[in-house]
């Protein structure tokens, strides 16, 4: 658990000490701005593996790091003597954080033929921002994990819509945001109706026609721009309008490759229209196309879903051949790139969720890609592609403090996350929770008095419990507080009070053991500190 660095007597700060100060201080987030993980291994990609090591954060930024690192007296300070801290992960391309709306396809377009460009799949007003949604649980299944960034995409369509990258830090998307509107989706994937481009020779002859449509657009309406007498004011296209900047170059576009043949339509449509580029391997077939991607100096997005493409031989050979080949062939893809000097990093496009993407990851590593590589690949990597190498994907001074801290080996099937950092905010997964998976043999529901010896303190709460589920009510000397998501197991009992004063959140966390009509438990104050309670239920 992470104390701050003060006398014995203050570890813990007293409940009517959070709630009477929080008036007085802008945010509480802001009484964690400066932390201390002391003496823990440091591993970063590229660099030396530091046995032990300090590092001091700071507004959210890595202030220093080294084993002789004196501790800034108003750190809070972390025990990493048994972790690992590495650079949090980053999901180079997903779209698992993003809600899109369902269309409808009403088939009454078939008669009129009056189709839209959502019918056609060109949806490049689609921004990945205004979807994204970052709960409490959303980022939580991340951040135990090991993954603090994710860089999300519609990836539907042939103009599919635009990315953003978050940084996992906040439930708010505003906060969270860290670079927007970054790659343009390409696919090959035609509208499903009698509506152009309807076919893959329609979708490489549309691409071709567009850009250059583009460029002419964008020419005329920079002129008139600077010479609006005497020339004809060109007529306002809003998907040009959007597209300008990725077909000039001045951003990259990703082609979704659904297998090697549209990796080499990509490399030969890039270059004739001289886009910036990546690559997303959907179909896991770059290995098939290592000579054209080495000479193209080819960016690749290096999906883990490892299923064979409708087109390979593999699928055409029957169902064993098609399930031998995804479990030997497929996974050894990010390997042969690794091998061929290919820079790529991983995205969980293809997987539905950030437990199956990792899962993914493990399996190129047993298929024979190195832990380290693998590592690069979740963090200098992406970050480098996305024009962030001096600020993410490495433990150095100056960068995002977007860090992982680890009991064991960060790519196991299961990592013992202890700690992660993301933005500089900590997210603790050593607090106290009730055993899971055992049937409750107590009910607490019922007036309790809970004593705080040590803040001198007493807290009346109102349990109603439902079988396994807790909620209640929380009073105060400062006020009542509802609260919800509490749990039993066995005789444990575990519930999140937010306390919420003068516009400022504070986060309480209770676990106890109960014996008859006693518990006696621990009280967490959000990264503050904590303090030993006990409660005795009132008679009815």
């Amino acid at each position: 658990m992470a104390k701050r660095r003060l006398p014995p007597a203050s570890l813990f700060l007293c409940l009517g000490l959070w709630l009477a100060s929080v008036p007085l201080l802008a945010s509480e987030e802001s009484l964690h701005e400066v932390w201390a993980v002391k003496d823990c291994r440091v591993v970063t990609p590229g660099g030396p593996v530091l046995p032990k090591a300090t590092v001091i954060i700071r507004g959210g930024l890595i202030e220093s790091i080294g084993a002789e690192t004196a501790i800034p007296p108003d750190a809070e300070v972390i025990d990493g003597s048994a972790l690992t801290l590495h650079p949090g992960l980053i999901d180079g391309l997903g779209q698992s954080l993003l809600k899109l709306p369902e269309e409808k396809f009403d088939p009454a377009k078939f008669y009129s033929g009056e189709f839209t460009d959502k019918d056609r799949g060109l949806t490049p007003e689609l921004r990945a921002f205004d979807f994204a949604v970052l709960g409490k649980s959303t980022l939580e299944k991340y951040h135990k994990l090991g993954l603090t960034a994710v860089q999300a995409i519609p990836s539907k369509g042939v103009l599919s819509g635009r990315a953003s990258l978050f940084s996992l830090s906040s439930e708010d998307k505003n906060k969270a945001l860290l670079l927007k509107d970054t790659w343009l989706g390409l696919g090959y994937a035609p509208a499903s109706f009698m509506v152009y481009p309807n076919s893959l020779m329609g979708v490489v002859a549309f691409f071709r026609q567009e850009f250059a449509d583009i460029g002419h657009y964008g020419l005329n309406a920079d002129l008139w721009a600077k010479m609006p007498a005497g020339i004809r004011r060109p007529v306002y296209n809003g998907r040009w309008d959007i597209l300008r900047e990725y077909a000039s170059g001045k951003k990259p576009v990703v082609f979704f490759c659904n297998n090697q043949h549209d990796i080499r339509r990509s490399l030969a449509l890039a270059e004739e229209l001289k886009l910036d580029y990546f690559l997303c391997d959907l179909g896991g077939e770059a290995q098939r196309v290592v000579p054209e991607l080495k000479k193209a100096k080819a960016r690749i997005l290096c999906t883990v879903a490892f299923k064979a493409p409708a087109t390979s031989r593999f699928s055409q050979l029957g169902k064993a051949e098609k399930e031998k080949a995804e479990k030997e062939f497929y996974p050894r893809n990010p390997a042969a790139l690794a091998s061929a000097g290919i820079p790529f990093a991983f995205s969980s496009l293809g997987t539905d969720d950030p437990k199956s993407f990792m899962e993914g990851v493990q399996k190129a590593v047993e298929a024979g890609l190195s832990p380290d590589k693998a590592l690069e690949a979740l963090t200098s990597s992406p970050a480098a592609f996305l024009g962030l190498d001096k600020a993410l994907g490495a433990v150095e001074a100056g960068r995002i403090a977007n860090l992982v801290l680890v009991e064991g080996d960060p790519l196991a099937k299961e990592p013992k996350v202890k700690y992660v950092f993301a933005d500089g905010r900590l997210f603790d997964f050593t607090k106290p929770k009730a055993k899971e998976g055992e049937k409750p043999t107590v009910n607490v529901s019922g007036r309790w008095e809970l004593s705080l010896p040590e803040a001198g303190l007493t807290l009346t709460v109102d349990f109603a419990q439902e079988e396994a589920s807790l909620s209640g009510k929380m009073t105060t000397p400062f006020g009542a507080f509802d609260f919800t998501g509490g749990s039993v197991s066995a005789d444990q009992v575990y519930f999140e009070v937010n306390a919420s004063v003068g516009g400022q959140d504070i986060d309480l966390y209770f676990s106890a053991t109960v014996t008859g009509d006693t518990m006696r438990g621990t009280a967490v104050q959000g990264t503050s500190g904590s303090t030993e309670f006990t409660g005795k239920r009132n008679p009815a």
